[in-house]
């Protein structure tokens, strides 16, 4: 069961959310990874010669078809999105994208040696120590790099998702399948936290996450015409232009949200959206068949017609920066009807007038309770009485991210990643409390 404390009020005692009731599911899961095997050598770590791992399986009655959107034009008027959604159940999962290839590994270490170096005003830390030991011991942020650039292949795993591109939409009933629109947080991307989001679509719903290109994801891109402009991280010292930085990033994200419901409402009307999403694995064919390559994206989107419900069930979910970027594009769109936020990073609204207007869940980890986090949240909601918080127990920020599971469970810890519950057992936690919020919201 939720445990609701007081309205504006977390819980002290951390709430031991649904632990009782995943041992099963975890032993499932676990007996799933056990199949498996790992392959730590950098040379093949791409390759289809490697053993591949996969996420544990979606648990809902549908399994999760996928489709990548990326719409022309500059990051600040353009979409990159991913969206998962319901098919079939007997629909085979042949070609699961991997979790991270090379690049994606790459750009996720240069997040953390930027984060390392310049660590972020109101981000709890102490859950990451050893990553400040690590610091201490490379010195420089190059020797960081490097160490964890070899050690990451000799010690991680190769993972893919168990979903399936362009697969058949499963049949909706009443007005169509509700949506969450979905906020990855810093140094992550479109598919750092799959399993939340293809979970959450196996129960029949459709998710739609968010790739956000202002320089807080760990690294990203869009077409220039026929050219791929690199959109990588943006390393943000902390001094006395840390606030302006992060607010206008804030505010770029919450752009990205209101565009993605936008899409949504196209699609669902059945307009015709332009796909350029396969345009960077395909620079040297013609353009003849660059424009069929484009032409096959596009329609690929068209069995979104009439699917989604975007006038009653319509619903925002965040983590961390993400959690902060859907707290405030709630009050912006009167299509949405409730938040889930999950450790929201508040700083980048400090100084910012905005309103929390919408009914709202907040869930922190234990360790990421930050007074000055909570009391952005407060004065948002003054005139609010339908914001709830929760503390989860034993996870650490990291939990809602599928980054736990790339490594083995005996450095988990070690890397800021573990708690004091195994991180599979906090991923089925996290997803049955984000599926009752939406049950109790749709039913």
């Amino acid at each position: 069961m939720m445990v609701t404390p007081n309205k504006k009020q977390p819980s002290e005692k951390t709430s031991n959310l649904f632990t009782e009731e995943c041992d099963e599911t975890v032993e499932s899961i676990q007996e799933q990874l056990s199949r498996h095997c790992t392959w730590p050598w950098t040379d093949f770590f791409d390759s289809k010669m490697v053993f591949q791992t996969s996420l544990p399986a979606p648990l809902g009655p549908f399994q999760v078809g996928y489709l990548d959107l990326m719409t022309p034009g500059l990051p600040q008027d353009s979409s990159l999105l991913r969206i998962y959604y319901p098919a079939p159940s007997n629909t085979s999962i042949t070609s699961p994208p991997l979790w991270a290839d090379k690049e994606c590994r790459a750009g996720m270490l240069r997040f953390i040696q930027s984060a390392a170096w310049d660590w972020p005003t109101w981000v709890n830390n102490s859950e990451f120590n050893p990553l400040f030991a690590a610091k201490k011991i490379l010195l420089s942020p190059a020797g960081f790099l490097t160490g964890f650039s070899l050690g990451w292949p000799l010690i991680g795993t190769v993972r893919t998702i168990p979903i399936a591109r362009a697969a058949p939409l499963a049949p909706h009933v009443g007005s169509g399948w509700p949506v969450v629109v979905f906020s990855h947080g810093m140094g992550c991307n479109r598919f750092n936290m799959s399993q939340l989001c293809y979970q959450l679509a196996s129960q029949g719903v459709m998710v739609v996450a968010v790739e956000h290109r202002e320089g807080s994801g760990f690294g990203t891109f869009y077409m220039n015409g026929d050219t791929v402009e690199n959109i990588p991280y943006l390393q943000v010292p902390v001094d006395e232009n840390e606030y302006r930085v992060r607010n206008k990033q804030i505010n770029h994200r919450c752009e990205e949200v209101l565009r993605a419901i936008d899409l949504l409402v196209k699609m669902n009307a059945g307009e015709a959206i332009t796909n350029v999403i396969d345009k960077k694995d395909n620079l040297t064919i013609s353009k003849s068949s660059m424009a069929m390559t484009i032409l096959k994206s596009s329609m690929a989107l068209t069995i979104l017609k009439s699917s989604m419900d975007l006038t009653n069930h319509l619903y925002l979910a965040g983590h961390s920066f993400g959690g902060s970027t859907v707290l405030l594009a709630s009050s912006l769109d009167t299509k949405v009807k409730a938040v889930f936020a999950m450790d929201p990073w508040m700083y980048p609204l400090a100084e910012q007038k905005f309103e929390i207007a919408k009914p709202t869940l907040v869930v922190n980890t234990d360790i990421f309770v930050n007074p000055n986090n909570l009391k952005v949240i407060n004065e948002a909601s003054n005139n609010n009485s339908d914001v709830t918080f929760e503390v989860l127990e034993g996870g650490v920020h990291l939990s809602p991210t599928d980054l736990p599971m790339a490594f083995p469970t005996v450095l988990r810890k070690a890397l800021g990643m573990k708690g004091k519950v195994d991180a599979e057992v906090t991923m089925v936690n996290i997803n049955k409390i984000v599926w009752q919020w939406l049950k109790n919201l749709i039913s």
